[in-house]
């Protein structure tokens, strides 16, 4: 079961990703066999978002990639402390690290521009100057062109830096909130030949498919037709509700029921410093689930579970291997 995406999705993001997949694809093998994996293996990638936000968070991701279970992370290029992020990954060439494609700047006093020039991306500015706070603003007043040509920046700086991205995703969501944006990240994604983050959800899902989105759903699966580009099978992220005390139990138990196929399970880290309590109200939940995935509980079960850990390297590799020629 879908738990949802991230943080602050925008409630039309799931929909959809439910559509898609189920309009695409019905009955069809899953996205781990279609990338070759054996149908019955539980394959996890456990992935945290965010790097570069701030120093908090740059501290306790390079913590958990280490030390902990969390085998995958993506980059907010235009976020202040990139610099940090990018020192890490060129000192751990072999880390699975992405470009976290970063459309929305949401805290309130703690912001983050474009990486282009404001005259070039003009609908993704807010009046503050920053880009919008949340997807809907974005969704708005940008235009395809504009999220194109910012994700194209973000990936280029990325490696003017040093980063050599494994994957491409998305901040809050963002590009699945127009089919436009869709197509500009599906484009950019291709451009780099990286695979994108693109979930394959249960088709029953589609049901609950708001109509209003049901034209966005259609151009995309025409769009994407019978192309292997699905990559995942089912996307974890820990609803707001959770508190505190019960992350690590929400974590264990959606491991020990991971279905055949490739999950994603997405976390936050951060240390529960002074930076970040300024920053987020969100500060205990990351510092917690740092502790969570830096500590002893996840990797027993894993092991006991049997459970395989994969990267988005992994997938890059099988896809290019495995997919049908692109149109």
């Amino acid at each position: 079961m879908i738990r949802g995406l991230a943080i602050a999705l925008l409630p039309l993001l799931w929909p959809a990703a439910e559509g898609l997949a189920a309009a695409a694809t019905g009955p069809a093998a899953s996205a781990a066999e279609s990338l070759g994996f054996a149908p019955d293996e539980r394959l996890l990638i456990i992935h945290a978002d965010d790097f570069g936000m701030s120093h908090s968070v740059n501290r306790a991701t390079a913590q958990a990639l280490t030390q902990g279970s969390v085998n995958s992370a993506s980059v907010m290029v235009p976020c202040p402390w990139v610099l940090e992020a990018a020192e890490f990954c060129r000192t751990h060439p072999d880390a699975d690290i992405g470009i976290h494609g970063t459309l929305t700047s949401e805290w309130r006093r703690y912001r983050w521009r474009p990486v282009l020039p404001f005259d070039d991306v003009p609908g993704l500015i807010d009046p503050e100057g920053y880009l919008w706070h949340d997807v809907a603003g974005a969704a708005a007043h940008a235009t395809a062109d504009e999220v194109e040509r910012e994700l194209r920046a973000q990936v280029r700086r990325a490696m003017d830096l040093g980063i050599r991205p494994t994957h491409l995703d998305t901040h809050m969501g963002t590009v699945f909130a127009r089919p436009e944006f869709f197509r500009a990240y599906r484009k950019v994604a291709r451009e780099f030949d990286l695979p994108c983050l693109l979930p394959r959800p249960p088709a029953e899902l589609l049901e609950r498919t708001d109509p209003a989105m049901r034209s966005t759903i259609e151009n995309i699966v025409a769009e994407l037709g019978s192309n292997a580009e699905y990559t995942l099978d089912e996307l974890i992220s820990i609803p707001g509700d959770v508190p505190p005390d019960r992350q690590e139990e929400f974590y264990l138990e959606a491991i020990r029921n991971l279905k055949p196929g490739i999950t994603q399970i997405i976390i936050h880290c951060g240390i529960d410093d002074p930076e970040l309590q300024a920053i987020c109200g969100s500060h205990r939940r990351r510092d917690m689930d740092t502790k969570v995935f830096t500590g002893p509980r996840v990797q027993e079960l894993l092991k006991a579970e049997r459970v395989r850990l994969i990267t988005w390297r992994e997938i890059g590799r099988r896809q290019k291997a495995t997919a049908p020629p692109r149109s």
